[in-house]
């Protein structure tokens, strides 16, 4: 039972194989970036020059690789926001942090949060249901 991470805007299965793939934007620079499907697992490759020009605490922008739309969270914009979805459960929601160096991932699901990362308690009022 394979995890599907789906762009939020336009569908778009953005693991087709190991890794996610997002375009991720920091200063000017543009690259890929591959994530680890896994939440909790913080490791990514992209390109060493986007990763030197990141400095801890810095925010990155993400966005599709097929739509371009950007993923920031419409409710919190110091999160990254995609579609999970995997046979046999319901639609969920994955938020990740969009600083660099923060480990807080949080998937969403029918009134249950699934919290990741060793930053993740830094986040106790987060409102994932936007009431």
């Amino acid at each position: 039972m394979k995890n599907i991470y789906l762009c939020p805007h336009c569908g778009a299965n953005l693991n087709p194989s190991v890794k996610i793939v997002l375009v991720a934007i920091h200063r000017g620079r543009r690259g890929l970036i591959l994530l680890s499907p896994m939440p909790g697992n913080y490791k990514f490759i992209c390109d060493r020059s986007l990763a030197d020009s990141m400095d801890v605490g810095d925010l990155v922008k993400f966005q599709c690789p097929v739509c371009s739309a950007d993923l920031t969270a419409p409710r919190d914009k110091e999160f990254a926001e995609l579609h999970l979805a995997a046979s046999g459960r319901s639609p969920r929601r994955v938020q990740f942090s969009r600083r660099y160096g923060t480990h807080a991932t949080f998937v969403i699901s029918d009134g249950e949060i699934a919290a990741y990362g060793d930053d993740a308690d830094e986040f106790p009022q987060k409102n994932f249901f936007g009431v």
